[in-house]
């Protein structure tokens, strides 16, 4: 016995079957996954939570089949030529970054991926390394720094 809600998801997807049949755009394949998800949504004890985990299942690999295919760090999704990430930031009181990075390797005669760090471009990740030691080393100085000046400041108090 399938519950009220379970019934209603195995209408729809018989109706989506049939609309898309009627479209042109069912296949063999394609009734047979009806079939099949109908099969497992009415024979499982938990109808709900099947239906949750057969949903999760093909929005995982929705994303998998959209995600880049040449960068792992591109976030462009779909069909696309340009590949970039520009979502590697430290917030700033007003509306820029205190420091921000990224990626991009654009279409084009040369195609060579590069990686930012706020106005400067590094095209080998041993030239990135050096830079973010150097950006590690000017972060401990400021830490040294800051607990110099408010321990100054507070022996003035």
């Amino acid at each position: 016995m399938t519950s009220p809600s379970a019934e209603r998801v195995i209408a729809q997807l018989k109706a989506n079957r049939v609309s898309t049949n009627a479209v042109g755009l069912g296949s063999p394949a394609l009734d047979a996954w009806y079939d099949a998800i109908i099969d497992i949504v009415t024979d499982s004890p938990d109808p709900e939570a099947t239906i949750g985990a057969v949903a999760q299942l093909i929005s995982r690999e929705r994303r998998k089949e959209l995600a880049c295919q040449l960068y792992r760090d591109c976030t462009e999704t779909g069909p696309h030529f340009d590949h970039c990430r520009h979502n590697l930031k430290v917030a700033g009181s007003d509306e820029y970054p205190v420091l921000e990075a990224g990626m991009v390797a654009l279409s084009g005669g040369d195609m060579r991926a590069i990686v930012y760090i706020r106005n400067e471009e590094f095209a080998d990740a041993v030239s990135v390394r050096a830079k973010t030691t150097e950006l590690r080393n000017l972060l401990d100085q400021v830490d040294e720094m800051a607990d110099r000046v408010f321990a100054d400041h507070e022996g003035r108090s």
